[in-house]
């Protein structure tokens, strides 16, 4: 009896494999490459755009593009994220057409449906499509806020901060978000930053020189400027009272000057600047 019941547990792990490749043979496909009348106009509108230049496109009709990137990756990499943006749910995912003005799509190339779509910057999609990081912290507000009153006293004592490693390697490579549909995500990577915003004109971006993350939770950005004039902003500081498994109770501090209104975030593990499937 328990020879037969090994047989039996036997073929029905054969049979749920079976099963799986099946399920991912058919949400796998091979495409034809061949671009629209629209698609085929918006790549020859690009050769004439500042190099480095990248076209993306999906079998369902949506294109993504990027020129003026500072390298040749970044550009394809950028056009994927920007294609993807108009994808929905259900719908065959992008692929990378052609970089620089070349085709680099090969003349049948595999695509799939996706199963998620994150389209920047939305809070409440963003976990299901790139996770949330499983990091915990705990700050001290009264001190962070000290600090904040002191930069305003004297700009000077920014030079006299303490960093933390570790909270900036929680934050490092990673977006920091509110929980909102339209909302904020701030990225943060060695010597500099960006913000990402929705605002009612549209997609909005402060890029900051440098920043620095303390012991006590106060996470300040310095040297900020708007992407699309130069205007400089200055410095923007928030204080992340508590991470627990990613999820912040944070404040900003610019314009707090009693006690501090804390939200709710979150930390998630990818680029939310840009969008993305799963």
């Amino acid at each position: 009896m328990k020879f037969v019941t090994l047989v039996l547990l036997a073929l029905a792990q054969l049979g749920a494999a079976a099963v799986s490749a099946q399920a991912q043979a058919q949400a796998q496909e091979s495409w034809t490459v061949t671009l629209t009348r629209k698609q085929a106009g918006e790549l020859q509108e690009l050769k004439g755009k500042p190099s480095n230049t990248g076209f993306a496109l999906s079998p369902d009709g949506a294109w993504g593009t990027r020129w003026g990137a500072s390298s040749a990756k970044a550009a394809g990499d950028e056009a994927l994220a920007n294609c993807r943006a108009f994808l929905k749910k259900g719908r065959r995912d992008c692929i990378l057409y052609a970089v620089n003005g070349q085709v680099v799509a090969r003349p049948v190339e595999p695509t799939r449906k996706v199963s998620a779509v994150y389209t920047p910057v939305n809070g409440k999609t963003a976990p299901s499509v790139f996770g949330r990081a499983p990091v915990n912290f705990s700050g001290n507000a009264p001190a962070a806020m000290a600090d904040t009153k002191a930069m305003r006293a004297d700009p000077a004592h920014a030079s006299r901060l303490k960093r933390d490693p570790g909270l900036e390697q929680a934050l490092m490579q990673r977006s920091f978000m509110n929980m909102e549909k339209r909302g904020f995500a701030i990225w943060f990577e060695k010597g500099r930053g960006e913000q990402h915003m929705v605002g009612n004109s549209g997609r909005l971006q402060l890029n900051f020189g440098r920043w620095i993350a303390t012991p006590d939770g106060l996470v300040c950005m310095f040297d900020g400027a708007w992407a699309s004039t130069g205007k400089k902003v200055g410095t923007r500081c928030l204080l992340i009272d508590t991470i627990k498994n990613g999820i912040v109770r944070f404040a900003w501090l610019n314009a707090e000057y009693g006690k501090p209104s804390f939200r709710k975030g979150q930390i998630i593990a990818g680029d939310a600047r840009r969008g993305a499937v799963r």
